[in-house]
C-alpha cells in the first residue's frame, strides 16, 4: 500500500487497485489492505472494498450500478446495464446458459477437450494456455454462435485491447482508448457482417435466435443485439481460459492437492469442491467496479451518488474472516462462499458454462496424464488489465497415463 492521503484530520488507509505489482503479488497486498480497513481510499476518488462482507454487500446492493456509459465502452453496454433495462435482456441471454442448455453441451465439450488432449499428449510438450485453454473456450463459445473455426484466431487477436474497456474510463490512457476503439471497430464490423449473413440464412444457433428476438422488437431491440453478442463472445472465452490455466497452475504448485483432485474425478470432471476451491484460490476476475447511483452505506460509511467503488473480489476470496487458512489451497474445503462469479443481479451469466468447461478440461487433463511438469522457470501474469488475472503462457510436459 502507498502512504495514506489525508481527509480532514483523519488519515485513511489507501490502496491502488491499478498498481502494476498486483499482477505478480496480489494476495499479500490484499492482506495488508484488508487488515488496514474494510474500505480504503484509492486513486481517482475510488472507495476500495477489501473484505468479503463489504464486497458481497456491495455486489448485491442495487444502489450501486455501472452508471452512464462512455463512448469507448459502449461495445459492452449489456454488461453495464442497470435496472430496469438489465432484467429483460438478461432473461433473454440466460436461455443459452440455463442448467438444461449447459448440460446439453457436455458431450460436445468432452469431444473438444479430448481432441486437444490427443494432440497435446502426442506432442507431449504443450502450452496449456495457447494450445489447450484458449482453443477450447473459443471453440465452445463460437460453436454456440456457429462461427467458423478459421475465424477464431482473428477473434482472439481483437480481445486484449478491447478487454481494457472492462475497466473504468479513468483507468485508461489515451493509447489504451485508441487501441481499444480500433479493435472494437473491427470487431463491430465483423459482427455486423455475421448478423446480416445470419438474417439471410438463419440456423439452430444462439446468434440466429438473438437476431430473431431483436427483429420482433418485443424485448430485445436491434440496438441491444450487437453489444449482447460482443459480450457473450468475448467474455465467454477469455475468462474461461483463465479459469482453466489458473486452476492448472494452482494444482501443479500443490502436488498433494493435485493428487486428491485426481482421486475425486468422476465422469472426466473435477468434483464441485475442487472446482469451487480453484475458483476461489486464484480468481480470473480480481476486481469489479461500480458507481453509487443512490445514497447507500457500506461498512458504516455513507456514500453519496457518483462515488466510484472498486470491489476487490480476489481479496474477498482470501478473507480469513470467512475462509479458514485462506492462502492454502484445499480442494476438500467444505465452506466456500467465493465471489469469483460475482453476486446479485450481475452474477456472471456464463458461470454454469465456464464451470462445466473448466471442470471437464482439468478433469480430463488429470485423468489422461500420469505427470504434468511445468517447463518454464517463471510464470508471468498478464499486466495489461487490473480486472482480469491470467498467465501469459503455461508451457508444460505431459506424460500420458
Amino acid at each position: 500500500m502507498n502512504p495514506s492521503p489525508v481527509s480532514g484530520s483523519a488519515v485513511r488507509a489507501y490502496f491502488d487497485p491499478f498498481a502494476p505489482a498486483l499482477c505478480t503479488t496480489p494476495y499479500t497486498r490484499y492482506a495488508s489492505a484488508r487488515e488496514a480497513a474494510a474500505l480504503c481510499e484509492g486513486p481517482h476518488g475510488l472507495i476500495v472494498a477489501t473484505r468479503h462482507a463489504e464486497v458481497s454487500q456491495a455486489l448485491r446492493d442495487n444502489r450501486l450500478g455501472h452508471g452512464r456509459l462512455t463512448a469507448p465502452n459502449r461495445i459492452f453496454s449489456f454488461l453495464g446495464m442497470d435496472p430496469p433495462d438489465h432484467g429483460p435482456l438478461r432473461r433473454i441471454a440466460s436461455r443459452f446458459f440455463s442448467p438444461t442448455a449447459v448440460d446439453a453441451l457436455a458431450p460436445r465439450i468432452s469431444v473438444l477437450v479430448d481432441e486437444l488432449l490427443d494432440r497435446a499428449l502426442e506432442q507431449q510438450h504443450v502450452d496449456l494456455l495457447t494450445d489447450f485453454a484458449y482453443p477450447l473456450s473459443l471453440r465452445v463459445v463460437c460453436g454456440l454462435f456457429a462461427l467458423p473455426e478459421q475465424e477464431q484466431a482473428w477473434i482472439r487477436e481483437q480481445t486484449p485491447p478491447i478487454a481494457r474497456l472492462l475497466e473504468p474510463p479513468y483507468a485508461l490512457s489515451d493509447n489504451d482508448v485508441t487501441a481499444a476503439q480500433s479493435a472494437a471497430g473491427r470487431f463491430v464490423a465483423y459482427l455486423h457482417r455475421k448478423i446480416n449473413e445470419r438474417r439471410q440464412h438463419p440456423g439452430p444457433d444462439a446468434l440466429s435466435a438473438l437476431i430473431a428476438e431483436a427483429d420482433t422488437g418485443s424485448t430485445l431491440h436491434r440496438h441491444d443485439l450487437l453489444p449482447m453478442c460482443a459480450l457473450l463472445l468475448m467474455a465467454g472465452y477469455e475468462t474461461t481460459a483463465n479459469i482453466i490455466t489458473n486452476g492448472a497452475l494452482a494444482l501443479l504448485r500443490h502436488p498433494d492437492q493435485l493428487t486428491i483432485a485426481r482421486s475425486r474425478i468422476s465422469n472426466g470432471q473435477l468434483d464441485s469442491s475442487t472446482m469451487n476451491e480453484l475458483l476461489r484460490y486464484d480468481s480470473s476476475i480480481q476486481i469489479t467496479f461500480r458507481t453509487v447511483q443512490r445514497p447507500t452505506v457500506i461498512a458504516g460509511r455513507p456514500l453519496p451518488p457518483g462515488t466510484p467503488v472498486a470491489l476487490l473480489i480476489g481479496s474477498a476470496n482470501h478473507d480469513p474472516r470467512v475462509f479458514s487458512r485462506p492462502d492454502r489451497l484445499d480442494v476438500t474445503r467444505a465452506h466456500n462462499p467465493h465471489l469469483s462469479f460475482g453476486a446479485g443481479i450481475h452474477y456472471c451469466l456464463g458461470a454454469p458454462l465456464a464451470r462445466l468447461e473448466a471442470s471437464l478440461a482439468l478433469g480430463r487433463l488429470l485423468a489422461r496424464t500420469r505427470r504434468i511438469e511445468l517447463t518454464c522457470g517463471t510464470v508471468r501474469h498478464k499486466a495489461t488489465t487490473a480486472t482480469i488475472r491470467g498467465v501469459e503462457s503455461l508451457p508444460a510436459t505431459l506424460t500420458p497415463a
